[in-house]
C-alpha cells in the first residue's frame, strides 16, 4: 500500500484538534438494501476497493508541527453494527479512521471529518456498494464516473488527492458579510446518555411544489422551516426582549461551484440567520431572508476571499514552525467559539443518482451527523429515487425540535412520514 504522507487540509485540522474521548466529529452514511447483507462479500467487496481511496480508508498521525494522513498499513475489517457514531480513540484513527459496518439489510460507513466531507463520503459508499453487487449479483454499469462510482480497475487520480483549498485565489473584491456574533439561541437541554434519532422522510414531488410556491430551493424550505421552529420555541418559552438569534451552520461543497473532483474536505459554510427581535417571523419573510442570505454567501468572489483568508492563515511563516500542541490550542479555542456562534448545523447532500441496474436492490440512503460536542442537536440531509430523508440527532431526553418541526409542517400542509429510534 502507499505509504505516502499527506498534510491534512485546511478543515480536518480543527477535527483532529476539537476531538476528545467522549466526542469525535464523525457522520454516517448508510444505504438499506431489500436483501440481507452478506458480511464475506462485503468484506471481499472493501478488499478491492481499498486501494482506491488512499485518503479515505486512511489512518491519521501526529507529527511534530502538523498532523498529516496516509493510506492504512492493514486491510480494514468490516464489523456488524453495534453503536451509532461511537467516539474514535486515538488508536481507531491511527489504524483507519472510517469505519465500515452491516446491519440487517444495511451497509454502513462512518466517517471522521478529518479524513473527507459528506460528497467523499457518498462516492466511497457508492463505489463500495457497486463492487459489493458485482460481487454478489454480477451487476455490470458502464461508464462508471457519471454516476460517482471509481473503478477498482484505476490508480487514484492526483486530482483526487490533492488539497483544493490551496487553489483558491480571490480575483476580485468580496461583498461585505455582516454577522451576529453574540446573543446567538443555543439548545441547554440536559445531555442524555443515549441517543435518538428522528427520520422525517418526504415524497418530493409532494414537497417540491410548496418550495416553488415560495420560489426557493428545498434546501431553503428545510432550512427556514428549522429556523421557523426554533423562533416558535423561544417564544413558547420567553419574551419577545429574551429571544436569541436563531443561526445555522449550513456545509457548502465547493466541487461544482469551482469544477473540482477532490475526495478531500472540500466544504465550506454559510450562516444564515434569523433575528426574532429586529425581523417580522412570518414564515414567508424568514424564507425570504434566508434565500437572501444564502445568495450573498455562495456568490463565488465571497467564498474564494473568506477562504482564501483562512488558508493564509494556515500558510503564515510563523504558524508554520509553532509546534503541534500550541496549534492545538488555538485550534480548540476556535472550534469551541464557532460551535457557539450557531443553534446546529443543517447538512443537505443532495440527490444519490444510480444506475437502473443498481436500484432494484435499493430501499433508500440516510445521513446522520454526529450531535455537538456541548449542545445535543444536529441535521442531515440525503435524498434518493425521490425521497428525501431528513435526520435530527440529539442526546437529550426531550424532542422539543422535532415536536416543533412536525407541528410547524402540518401547519404548511406538508404530507411527511416520520421514525424514532434508539441508540444506547
Amino acid at each position: 500500500m502507499n505509504n505516502q504522507k499527506i498534510k491534512l487540509d485546511n478543515t480536518a485540522l480543527i477535527h483532529m484538534a476539537s476531538k476528545n474521548n467522549d466526542w469525535s466529529n464523525i457522520f454516517r452514511l448508510s444505504v438499506n438494501l431489500n436483501d440481507v447483507v452478506n458480511p464475506h462479500i462485503l468484506q471481499k467487496a472493501l478488499y478491492n476497493i481499498t486501494h482506491r481511496f488512499p485518503t479515505i480508508i486512511a489512518s491519521i498521525h501526529k507529527g511534530w508541527l502538523w498532523y498529516y494522513q496516509k493510506a492504512v498499513t492493514s486491510y480494514p475489517v468490516v464489523s456488524k453494527e453495534k453503536y451509532l457514531l461511537k467516539p474514535m480513540s486515538k488508536e481507531e484513527i491511527e489504524r483507519c479512521a472510517t469505519r465500515v459496518m452491516y446491519s440487517d439489510k444495511s451497509i454502513i460507513v462512518e466517517l471522521f471529518h478529518s479524513i473527507t466531507d459528506g460528497k467523499g463520503g457518498v462516492i466511497f459508499l457508492k463505489s463500495l456498494l457497486f463492487e459489493y453487487l458485482k460481487l454478489k449479483e454480477n451487476i455490470n454499469v458502464e461508464k462508471l464516473e457519471t454516476w460517482d462510482i471509481l473503478n477498482v480497475e484505476d490508480s487514484p487520480l492526483q486530482s483526487e488527492l490533492r488539497d483544493e483549498y490551496k487553489e483558491i485565489i480571490a480575483d476580485s473584491p468580496s461583498s461585505n458579510i455582516k454577522e451576529t456574533k453574540n446573543n446567538i439561541f443555543q439548545f441547554k437541554s440536559k445531555n442524555d446518555t443515549h441517543l435518538s434519532l428522528t427520520n422525517f422522510n418526504f415524497d418530493i414531488n409532494k414537497i417540491k411544489p410548496v418550495a416553488k410556491s415560495y420560489n426557493v430551493s428545498l434546501t431553503v424550505l428545510i432550512t427556514s422551516i428549522i429556523a421557523k421552529s426554533i423562533i416558535n420555541i423561544q417564544r413558547a418559552e420567553m419574551d419577545m426582549k429574551e429571544q436569541k438569534t436563531v443561526k445555522l451552520f449550513l456545509p457548502i461543497d465547493l466541487r461544482n461551484i469551482f469544477g473540482k473532483n477532490t475526495l478531500r474536505n472540500f466544504v465550506f459554510y454559510i450562516k444564515p440567520e434569523i433575528d426574532p427581535n429586529q425581523s417580522k417571523s412570518a414564515f414567508s419573510d424568514i424564507i425570504c431572508s434566508i434565500e437572501n442570505q444564502m445568495k450573498q454567501g455562495l456568490k463565488k468572489e465571497n467564498l474564494e476571499t473568506r477562504i482564501e483568508k483562512n488558508v493564509k492563515i494556515q500558510n503564515n511563516s510563523l504558524v508554520k514552525i509553532i509546534p503541534l500542541p500550541l496549534k492545538e490550542k488555538v485550534l480548540r479555542y476556535a472550534f469551541k467559539t464557532s460551535e457557539k456562534s450557531t443553534a446546529l448545523t443543517v447538512s443537505n447532500l443532495g440527490i444519490v443518482e444510480m444506475p437502473d441496474s443498481m436500484k432494484k436492490y435499493i430501499q433508500r440512503f440516510d445521513c446522520i451527523l454526529n450531535t455537538r460536542s456541548k449542545t445535543p442537536y444536529n441535521c442531515g440531509i440525503i435524498s434518493y429515487n425521490n425521497y428525501l430523508c431528513m435526520n435530527f440527532i440529539r442526546n437529550c431526553e426531550t424532542a422539543v425540535l422535532e415536536n416543533e418541526i412536525a407541528h410547524l409542517l402540518s401547519e404548511l400542509s406538508i404530507e411527511y412520514g416520520v421514525e424514532s429510534k434508539l441508540y444506547y
